[in-house]
């Protein structure tokens, strides 16, 4: 067996979103911002594809952390299941479920934007245990991330954000 872990995530390029939708540095952070950047999910050795809307640097990082501790919830027990369609820009739906002790991830058509799914992305095997350890070691980096570039409200955003 592998040592290799069938996930990985990591963030990049962080940047507080204005009104205008410019990109400003974390410094900038305010108690109501929203931070974007890329998102990188690995899984089976494989980056995810479709993660930000305007490109890879543009996934909301308040709402993809909240969408991945509920599939970090739903892998932690056979049969779980989480569905992350939010219909928005024509994304597709990502899909996670755990059948037995393993994990699955699809990328499936949105019933929301109805976008189609991808084939190349239907029931990818990965360990639920990886997974969960993944999300814990980005939460980690981001939370740091955050706090070493806005040290005066970094904190305060940062408890907002797990309201």
């Amino acid at each position: 067996m592998s040592n290799v872990p069938s996930v990985r995530m990591w963030c990049e390029n962080l940047a507080v979103m204005s009104p205008s939708n410019d990109r400003l540095p974390l410094s900038k952070l305010t108690p109501n911002a929203h931070v974007h950047g890329g998102l990188r999910l690995e899984i089976a050795g494989r980056l995810v594809p479709y993660l930000g809307y305007w490109g890879p640097d543009d996934v909301c990082f308040r709402q993809w952390l909240e969408e991945l501790h509920h599939a970090a919830e739903a892998l932690g027990r056979d049969g779980g299941r989480h569905v992350f369609d939010e219909g928005e820009q024509g994304q597709p739906a990502f899909v996670f479920e755990r059948s037995e002790a393993c994990g699955h991830f699809s990328i499936a058509p949105s019933d929301l934007s109805g976008a189609d799914g991808d084939p190349d992305w239907e029931r990818i095997a990965f360990s639920p245990a990886d997974f969960i350890a993944a999300l814990a070691r980005l939460r980690a980096e981001f939370e740091a991330e955050i706090l070493r570039e806005s040290p005066n409200l970094g904190a305060r955003w940062l408890a907002r954000s797990r309201q």
